[in-house]
């Protein structure tokens, strides 16, 4: 499929990830999709950052991040930046792609 800036696209995992390399790249692309970034939104709107000063330094506490599940079948919905069709092309032989 040929990847224009600013398209949509509907990125399907037909394959099962085990490059812990392509794992990586699949999770920073899904976590773009706002399905995926729910649960980390819904967590952080509980959490009231109090900042403290712990070894000299402010701390916070954030809220944990949530890695989504990459098994074959799972999609998302992306916009295509420059950055995401270069990552997609290193991904191309684990997903299948579709105009959203």
């Amino acid at each position: 499929m040929d990847l224009k800036t600013g398209q949509t696209v509907k990125v399907t995992i037909t394959k099962t990830v085990s490059r812990e390399a392509a794992r990586k790249t699949l999770e920073r692309l899904f976590m773009k999709d706002t399905v995926f970034t729910a649960p980390i939104d819904a967590r952080a709107a509980n959490h009231a950052p109090r900042p403290k000063r712990r070894g000299g330094r402010i701390w916070t506490k954030y809220a944990n991040k949530v890695h989504p599940i990459l098994g074959k079948g799972v999609h998302a919905n992306l916009k295509v930046t420059p950055q995401v069709a270069k990552d997609l092309k290193s991904v191309a032989d684990l997903v299948e792609l579709a105009s959203a």
